[in-house]
């Protein structure tokens, strides 16, 4: 079976497959497959037999041959995922086309179709009534330039009082029973397992595995400090300047890193491990940095701040 293109980043990708396995009751539902890499990486992590529905159009887009140099079709996608079995597909827009006949259990929902409301909403709003207290819900591009994934999904986090968990782009939530997400984290960056960041904002500190993005991802909301918790798995420092000066050097795990003032900032790791933030710079527009290797001094541009972080083994 030939090897389908793919718009997700490979991070993103084994996130996706280790939240996959992870699934307990219910069926998988993916929408917007384009051509099945993700379908693909579902099917290989895919818990018992479970069915997979997916649903597209499969309709030709100008940007997917300019992309990719293939036009999206559904001849293309079967072609892609010819190898997989038990899998439903709906081919319409979502979720018209299940509207009148969708009647399963969903134990795990992936959205990468629409990226912009309405259409964001009225897929969530229409399956959601499909959900049951385990099931994973995620979806991909989880990034500055989708505002509605970013803002809907932070909404949702909020209502239900869970975690959001986000690696590359994929982001992850379940209403109960979500140490499975932290399980699939750790299985997707093992290297980090078990190392645990807090981070402090205006409204409160939270804590969540190093491997993914600390709360604050795409939101114009400055990082005041940060905490790397004390791990056999991690050693090292990290050291803050201002203006070329040392400001701080802080052991992992001794004490919090404070951020005012900051405009470089230097982590060094006793292993390979990288570091990526999140800056929103003076008009409040956010961006990722590209992921720094241990004992790489990092800038911060002036007139911006760190909202976020993480850490990876790659």
């Amino acid at each position: 079976m030939p090897k389908a293109p793919r718009t997700m980043t490979l991070t993103g990708l084994k996130f996706l497959g280790m939240l996959a396995a992870q699934k307990k009751a219910g069926v998988y539902l993916e929408i917007g497959p384009l051509f099945g890499s993700s379908t693909n990486v579902i099917h290989k992590n895919r818990v018992g037999t479970a069915p997979i529905h997916t649903i597209d159009t499969f309709e030709p887009a100008p940007w997917v041959k300019k992309r990719l140099g293939l036009d999206l079709s559904r001849q293309l996608f079967d072609k892609f995922t010819s190898g997989i079995d038990n899998m439903v597909v709906h081919e319409g827009f979502a979720p018209d086309v299940v509207q009148e006949s969708w009647s399963d259990d969903i134990g795990f929902y992936f959205d990468d179709a629409t990226h912009g409301d309405p259409g964001w909403s009225d897929n969530f709003d229409f399956f959601s009534r499909f959900f049951n207290r385990e099931t994973i819900i995620c979806g991909d591009d989880f990034a500055s330039g989708w505002p509605d994934i970013v803002r809907n999904v932070y909404a949702r986090a909020d209502e239900w009082g869970v975690k959001l968990y986000v690696m590359g782009r994929v982001w992850a939530l379940a209403r109960q029973g979500d140490e499975r997400i932290v399980e699939a984290v750790n299985k997707a960056c093992p290297k980090l397992k078990d190392v645990t960041l807090c981070t402090t904002h205006e409204d409160g500190e939270r804590c969540h595995p190093a491997a993914c993005w600390s709360w604050g991802l795409h939101q114009n909301k400055p990082l005041l400090r940060f905490h790397i918790e004390e791990s056999a798995a991690l050693s090292g420092q990290v050291v803050t300047f201002h203006d070329g000066s040392i400001k701080a050097a802080t052991e992992i795990g001794r004490a919090p890193v404070e951020l005012a003032g900051v405009n470089q900032i230097y982590f060094s790791f006793g292993k390979k491990i990288r570091v990526q933030l999140c800056l929103a710079d003076a008009s409040g527009k956010t961006r990722n940095t590209k992921a720094y290797r241990s004992e790489q001094l990092i800038d911060i541009p002036e007139g911006s701040c760190i909202t976020a972080l993480r850490l990876s083994d790659s």
